[in-house]
C-alpha cells in the first residue's frame, strides 16, 4: 500500500492544527478546531497538543485491527482526556476538539470512519463514493441565519467569536453536531462503513481546508478532485485551493470566516503500480 500526503497551515508562522499519521494498513487525518486568537480554552496544552495526542492514541488502537473503529476512537478520546491532567478544565465550552478521518485495511475489507467536517473518498468499481460529515456546516449555516441581525456590521474578528460561541453550544448534542473532544461517546456518532479491499482502486482523506474546492467553492466535483490528486499529488490540491482562496481575499464570492484554512490531503493507493513494483 502506498500513502502520500501534504499538509500546510492556513497562514505562515501559525501552527498547523492538522495532523496525518499512517501505519502499514492504516491512515488517519485529524483537523483541530481553530479558535479566534485569544480565546480561552480551559486547556493548559492547546489545540496542536490535543491533535497530536489524540492522533497517536488513535493510531495505536487502530493498528490492532481487531476492534471497530468507533471503539478505537472512543478509547483514544478517553486516554487523551486522562493526558490532559488536573490543570485542564474539560468542561470548558472551548476545550480543544478535532475532526477525524480514518481508513484501515482489515483482511479483505476497507473500513472507514468520519467524524465532523472531514471527507473520505473511495474509488470503487461502481463509482466514486464520498463520505463527508456535513453536520457541522449544517449547524453553522442555521446559526448564520438565526444570528444574522447580531452579526451585521460587526468586525470580522467579532463575528468569528460570536459564531464560535454559538457553535460550541451545539457541540456533541442531539440537535447539533458531533466532534472528537472530551466526551468519548461522540465516537459512536461517527459515520462508518466498509467496502471490499480488492475493489478499492484508490482513496483519499481530506480535511475541510483541502476539500474547499468542492464543499465550499463548488468550482469542481469529487471525481475531478481525485483525478488531480492521482495525477499530480496532494500538494497540488493544496496549491490549487490556495490559488482559489487568493482570488477572493474579502470573502465576497465565497463567504467564510477565514481566508485560508489548514489543509491536509492524503492519497492511498492499495496496489503497486508497474513503476513502483520495478523499483
Amino acid at each position: 500500500m502506498q500513502i502520500s500526503f501534504a499538509t500546510a497551515p492556513g497562514h505562515p508562522g501559525r501552527p498547523n492544527e492538522d495532523l496525518v499519521l499512517a501505519g502499514p494498513d492504516t491512515v488517519l487525518v485529524l483537523d483541530g478546531a481553530g479558535l479566534p486568537d485569544g480565546t480561552a480554552t480551559g486547556c493548559a496544552h492547546g489545540v496542536p497538543w490535543f491533535v497530536r495526542t489524540l492522533g497517536t492514541e488513535l493510531l495505536h488502537r487502530a493498528l490492532d485491527g481487531t476492534r471497530p473503529l468507533a471503539d478505537c476512537l472512543a478509547d483514544a478520546l478517553a486516554a487523551t482526556a486522562r493526558h490532559h491532567g488536573p490543570a485542564c478544565d474539560l468542561a470548558h465550552p472551548m476545550t480543544p476538539t478535532a475532526a477525524v478521518a480514518l481508513l484501515r485495511r482489515t483482511e479483505d475489507r476497507a473500513q472507514w470512519l468520519v467524524l465532523a467536517d472531514s471527507t473520505v473518498l473511495l474509488d470503487l468499481p461502481d463509482g466514486l463514493r464520498a463520505v463527508s460529515d456535513h453536520r457541522v456546516g449544517e449547524v453553522t449555516d442555521r446559526q448564520l441565519r438565526d444570528l444574522a441581525h447580531r452579526l451585521e456590521g460587526l468586525p470580522a474578528a467579532d463575528r468569528r467569536t460570536l459564531l464560535a460561541d454559538a457553535q460550541r453550544q451545539a457541540m456533541n448534542t442531539p440537535d447539533g453536531y458531533w466532534v472528537a473532544g472530551p466526551d468519548p461517546a461522540a465516537a459512536h456518532h461517527a459515520l462508518t462503513g466498509t467496502a471490499p479491499w480488492p475493489d478499492l482502486r484508490s482513496a483519499a482523506l481530506l480535511t475541510d481546508g483541502a476539500a474547499r474546492p468542492v464543499d465550499d467553492f463548488a468550482t469542481t466535483d469529487w471525481p475531478t478532485l481525485l483525478t488531480l490528486l492521482q495525477d499530480t499529488g496532494p500538494q497540488s490540491l493544496i496549491d490549487h485551493t490556495r490559488t482559489l482562496e487568493h482570488t477572493d481575499p474579502h470573502h465576497t464570492r465565497w463567504p467564510r470566516t477565514k481566508t485560508h484554512d489548514d489543509a491536509t490531503a492524503a492519497l492511498l493507493r492499495p496496489h503497486q503500480t508497474k513503476e513502483t513494483a520495478s523499483q
